[in-house]
């Protein structure tokens, strides 16, 4: 399966609301609780979709949270509640994402999920650093249910590295070029204000890669003008919007989702 924002997000909303709900107060998951979020997520988006997907699926966003915890601790990080970003001074920025470049992501810029993520792995009893292990289930032997548990009392195996076909390398080549235009706008504007408004109504749009919903974000960081103005239309004046600047601009190295 390919896994979308929109998915994602389905999959976070729902395990989120488990916890909110206080049917799940020591954040443990169970098989009924991922098989239950596996089959509305079939009937949300017309996919088969196992419960083991859905598990390992978490798991991807453990680790995001794991991250997002130890970025929030660096010296001279500062965290803007309202737009869920981690702002760090340019110079700063500059130099982190140099030798840390798979931080970009996490650093001036609203963190995808941010509070469905802290509602399922954060814990006010421990560090906030998480993995997620097997539990034993009523039946006997390990559940692939999920719990979250202290990272260092979980072996986590090595990925063995594998090999891209030209058109994925193709693909991870242009998402590259377009996520440094986003960090080079990112830099010009240092740590000023984010406006996560702007960026959830440029990137859940539906119908576009996010290769593209990307450069279109870029676009509109450096014209704030049209940005306040993307932010204020409404979803069918939006689609309007960017199929029109995609096929004016940058469009022609890019596809529709």
């Amino acid at each position: 399966m390919r896994w979308t924002n929109t998915t994602s997000g389905f999959v976070l909303r729902r395990m989120a609301a488990l916890v909110s709900d206080g049917s799940r107060p020591n954040k443990v998951f169970k098989d009924k609780d991922v098989n239950y979020v596996a089959k509305a997520l079939k009937l949300f988006c017309g996919e088969v979709v196992s419960p083991t997907q859905v598990y390992n699926h978490l798991r991807k966003w453990r680790q995001k949270w794991a991250r997002v915890s130890k970025l929030k601790d660096l010296s001279g990080a500062l965290w803007d509640d309202q737009a869920h970003a981690i702002m760090l001074e340019q110079e700063h920025y500059l130099g982190h994402c140099k030798d840390h470049p798979k931080d970009a992501e996490f650093l001036n810029c609203p963190i995808r999920f941010y509070t469905e993520m802290e509602a399922i792995f954060a814990n006010a009893m421990a560090t906030g650093k998480f993995a997620l292990g097997s539990v034993p289930s009523d039946q006997g032997g390990d559940s692939k249910a999920t719990e979250l548990l202290p990272t260092s009392l979980v072996a986590v195996p090595k990925r063995k590295r594998g090999n891209f076909s030209e058109e994925e390398m193709l693909m991870l080549t242009n998402m590259s070029d377009a996520v440094n235009n986003v960090a080079n706008a990112l830099r010009e504007t240092g740590p000023a204000h984010v406006d996560a408004n702007m960026y959830l109504a440029v990137m859940e749009m539906p119908g576009f890669s996010e290769e593209a919903l990307i450069i279109a974000y870029t676009f509109l960081l450096d014209n704030k003008a049209q940005g306040r103005g993307f932010v204020n239309m409404s979803d069918a004046h939006r689609a309007l919007w960017l199929r029109t600047f995609l096929a004016k601009n940058y469009y022609v190295q890019f596809h529709y989702t």
